[in-house]
């Protein structure tokens, strides 16, 4: 099944229409600052500032060493790394996303505080007890085993360290209109209720510091989101999840804010610590 979930997200040259893109929109692909890839490297709902909203809750210190399970292009680590000054390492089953990440962090400067690895957050590379904090956005419902990915998570972090949850959860109409940004068949969509995962953390151990349902919020933006799309052109905007997910992602707008509408998803953020 994961392979089915790496080729959802595998973009043969990436970095070559990146590139395209951002000449496109008047930037130097050698010279770019984290501000100019937020439009094609934070495909997660509500972009880089429901990221920032996010890791405000909590104190990240320079100190720390964050992993951003399921970092994509790693928007989010450089984000990280740059805003709070801590290491930051993205780990993603998609070797594509992973290539482009890197080459996207040494153009932005920030190689010494971020670095990816390719790989699964069901078998991870590292030693238990190595992170100050880990970073889930976006990345549960593409695992079928969630138990499993959570009892990773927990092994790898220290004993006090905190998981952010910001993750796409069941709502109670089961119905899904696709495609979606993580999923253009129902085969690799694996959504639960967020009662279901919050009982598989507290069966792996984590303890909820705080939970907040953040439906409405990802629901407005998907209508913001949706209402530009439909007075643009197709095409015209040279960054943007095309960049990524080609035609489907002319989709998105659409689909995203029907689900959120018909309550067939729910948007929540949660605070999570290992004793």
């Amino acid at each position: 099944m994961e392979s089915s979930v790496q080729a959802h997200y595998d973009t043969p040259n990436l970095i070559q229409t990146i590139d395209a893109g951002l000449l496109a929109a008047e930037k130097d692909p050698d010279r770019i600052h984290i501000s100019d890839l937020a439009m094609v490297d934070q495909l997660h709902t509500g972009g880089s500032r429901a990221t920032m909203d996010l890791a405000a809750r909590i104190t990240i210190l320079p100190d720390w060493h964050v992993l951003d399970a399921g970092c994509g292009l790693g928007g989010s680590s450089r984000l990280l790394a740059h805003t709070f000054g801590c290491r930051v390492t993205g780990i993603d089953l998609s070797p594509s996303f992973i290539d482009t990440a890197q080459i996207l962090t040494q153009r932005t400067g920030l190689f010494q505080k971020v670095a990816f690895q390719t790989g699964s957050i069901l078998d991870m590379p590292w030693d238990d007890d190595q992170f100050s904090a880990v970073l889930c956005q976006h990345i549960l419902m593409n695992i079928e085993n969630k138990p499993a990915a959570l009892k990773e998570i927990f092994r790898v972090l220290k004993p006090g360290g905190i998981l952010m949850l910001h993750e796409i959860v069941l709502g109670e109409n089961t119905g899904l209109a696709l495609p979606v940004p993580w999923a253009d068949a129902a085969d690799i969509s694996f959504l639960a209720a967020w009662e279901t995962l919050a009982a598989c953390c507290s069966d792996v151990g984590f303890v909820l510091d705080e939970m907040t349902d953040a439906t409405k919020t990802g629901c407005r933006y998907w209508q913001k989101v949706r209402a530009f799309a439909e007075k643009t052109a197709p095409g015209t905007r040279p960054l943007g999840p095309h960049l990524v997910f080609g035609e489907n992602a002319l989709s998105f707008p659409f689909t995203m804010s029907e689900n959120f509408e018909n309550n067939s998803i729910r948007l929540i953020e949660a605070f999570l610590k290992k004793p």
